[in-house]
């Protein structure tokens, strides 16, 4: 009796639907699977770490600061971060940050432990991990697209922004059980040991060291630095969709990221647990967000990227106006509906149209844009928190970011729908290049 044995690439395929299919490569789905691990100590530790604050400091400046000590860095770092992850081994580069950020949440875990933790303390450590994130946000936005075929990559962003998202849920709830049963140090801690499950999956993945295209040299990290600004200055839909992305960071993330703890205590009156609550449920808006990337990837593009800046300043102006903790639950998680749907397909669309030579570099601009723009956004709102009122902030930002936006978008890059066309077509580039 003969025996067919199977083709060894057909062997231990997971049956997934076309959506997810990506699901299937090896690689990608172990630093998928460690990354949600992560990502949900990640959220336990935020909610620890907005009422620890706030009990050292109780002022939604506070807030501010620290949101400003920890991603400031990424302004001066980041770039250089686009560059190395161009030019090294980008796994090599994630162990070394994953490992530092989980050593910075240990260190806080002591310290809140020891009844010793001060608010500089805090202000120290965040600006530390902000030099982290500089160099690991473009490493790790640029590796995953590395990990599967090119035309795949928008199956890779969608997951990692459904994972980013549906991690919210989970996170905020496991967190607030934890607090209570063992105190915000074992918040800490947990995050800590998260990160554990990120740094086993970049060992176990296949080395990828980037080769040279046809032509191409080593350049010196400024050179390389400027190689990569002259690429995005020629591309108007690309400098279209940052911009984009900054103005919601800017006008829409504090009220509904950095604030919400003060949301929470000080405009509600409430503590821990609806804190908890609306940040699972910006999560659970989000995730809906993130789905409709896997859903309708192609689909609707330009639509749904001017429904979701309409809706999000809508739904801001509803968070302004409630009292009640459930009407606030709801209009939080529809306002990060809005938010993520509108963002996470910009980011889907700079990722599939850019070449994998310059993704690191694109992709540290994007970064800056996103999270280097966030603390002075958060500073400033909290500054004006203070000063005017939450409710007042909400309202003032909803308007500016109605506003902006739809200026944007009927004349950036020649109007949002040029962008998504000129998009479409740099991607059919990439796949014709092989990446």
């Amino acid at each position: 009796m003969t025996t067919t044995a199977l083709p060894p690439a057909s062997r231990f395929r997971l049956a997934l639907p076309a959506s997810v299919s990506v699901l299937a490569e090896r690689d990608f789905r172990l630093i998928w699977l460690g990354s949600a691990v992560s990502l949900v100590g990640t959220w336990m530790q935020v909610i620890a770490q907005g009422i620890v604050v706030l009990t050292l400091w109780d002022s939604p400046f506070a807030l501010g600061i620290i949101s400003f000590a920890n991603m400031a860095p990424s302004l001066v770092v980041m770039l250089f971060g686009g560059v190395l992850a161009d030019r090294a081994e980008k796994r090599l580069i994630l162990i070394a940050t994953q490992g530092a950020m989980a050593l910075a949440a240990a260190v806080v875990g002591l310290l809140v432990l020891s009844g010793a933790l001060a608010f500089w303390m805090l202000v120290v450590v965040a600006l530390g991990l902000g030099v982290a994130i500089g160099y690991d946000l473009p490493a790790y936005q640029a590796l995953l697209p590395d990990l599967v075929p090119p035309e795949k990559i928008g199956q890779v962003v969608a997951l990692n922004s459904s994972t980013f998202h549906g991690t919210r849920m989970v996170g905020p709830a496991i967190g607030g059980v934890v607090i209570a049963v063992l105190g915000f140090a074992a918040a800490y801690f947990l995050n800590a040991a998260s990160f554990l499950a990120v740094i086993l999956s970049l060992l176990l993945i296949k080395h990828r060291p980037r080769a040279l295209a046809g032509g191409e040299r080593r350049l010196p990290a400024l050179e390389g630095l400027r190689e990569g600004i002259r690429h995005a200055r020629g591309r108007p839909n690309l400098q279209a969709m940052i911009a984009l992305t900054g103005l919601n960071t800017i006008f829409l993330f504090p009220s509904i990221a950095v604030l919400l703890p003060y949301y929470a205590t000080d405009v509600l009156g409430r503590g821990a647990t609806v804190l908890a609550l609306l940040m699972a449920a910006t999560g659970v808006g989000s995730m809906f967000g993130a789905l409709l990337l896997i859903w309708w990837a192609d689909k609707w593009r330009e639509a749904r990227i001017w429904s979701g800046a309409l809706a999000a300043p809508a739904t801001l102006v509803a968070l302004a106006l409630s009292r009640s903790p459930a009407v606030s639950i709801v209009a939080a998680g529809m306002a990060s509906l809005a938010f993520s749907a509108q963002l996470g397909l910009i980011q889907m669309m700079i990722q599939e149209s850019t070449p994998s030579r310059f993704r690191g570099r694109v992709m540290s601009l994007h970064g800056i844009t996103f999270t280097g723009s966030m603390p002075l956004a958060g500073l400033a709102a909290s500054g004006a928190a203070v000063a005017f009122g939450l409710p007042a902030v909400m309202a003032a930002s909803a308007l500016a970011s109605l506003v902006s936006s739809v200026w944007m978008l009927r004349f950036a890059g020649g109007g949002i729908a040029q962008v998504v066309r000129d998009s479409s077509l740099e991607y059919e580039a990439v796949i014709a290049d092989g990446g």
